[in-house]
């Protein structure tokens, strides 16, 4: 905080914008924990206030979701809604829905990766048995995609969580990113085909999930507009 406060004040900046890579307390004043990095609770707004900054905080794949509904304009956005899956370390969802970046009663909106599906190992949450032990890379081994049938698994899992999500939601829009799908342009087609064979047919025959184009700035541009906007 040290560090990024220094950088705002020398850039004449009275606060900072901050997107992270865990959970954000229900009241945005800080973070709860950050299972994948090893983060315990950690009150950023006071720590900023402590520089006689102001301090907004968003969860990096809710920012990340805003960035993206910037980036569709005008004309895509009003088609309908839309949901970023999001597998890199963990397994989530960011979602703009009407317009508005849901994030939850909890501040947790979108995360899947946390349902418990039996698993035997241990997420980085403290729980054991969730999906993203699997779907997320902070639990894969160095040699994890070249193992027989894993990529299969991970389709089969992801679409087991996914459809269901997509089925409620009718999103216009679905995005994917992530470094397990942002270097895997293979694998967004076969979820893709995976997807296709369960949702109702009726509707979702034409599916298609669309690679992000504009990469970790759009995080950036998504959490400086949803911070001049608070």
């Amino acid at each position: 905080m040290d560090r990024l406060a220094g950088l705002a004040k020398a850039q004449g900046h009275d606060g900072l914008a901050i997107s992270f890579a865990g959970w954000i307390d229900t009241d945005g004043q800080g973070i709860s924990a950050a299972p994948n990095l090893g983060w315990k609770s950690e009150n950023l707004t006071e720590l900023a206030r402590a520089h006689d900054l102001s301090c907004h905080l968003e969860n990096d794949l809710d920012a990340r979701a805003w960035g993206e509904w910037l980036a569709l304009g005008s004309l895509k956005q009003q088609r309908g809604d839309l949901m970023v899956i999001n597998a890199g370390s963990g397994f989530a969802l960011g979602l703009v829905v009407g317009g508005q970046l849901i994030r939850g009663f909890h501040r947790r909106a979108g995360e899947i990766g946390h349902l418990r599906t039996g698993s035997l190992m241990r997420c980085g949450c403290g729980t054991q048995g969730c999906i993203e032990t699997l779907l997320g890379g902070a639990h894969h081994q160095l040699d994890s995609w070249g193992q027989p049938g894993f990529e299969e698994q991970w389709i089969e899992q992801a679409t087991q969580v996914l459809a269901p999500v997509i089925t409620a939601l009718d999103p216009a829009h679905i995005i994917a990113t992530g470094g397990i799908l942002d270097h895997r342009k293979n694998l967004i087609d076969r979820l893709n085909e995976s997807l296709i064979k369960v949702l109702p047919r009726a509707w979702w025959s034409g599916l298609e999930l669309v690679a992000s184009q504009g990469g970790e700035e759009l995080a950036r541009r998504g959490v400086v507009e949803l911070a001049q906007s608070a």
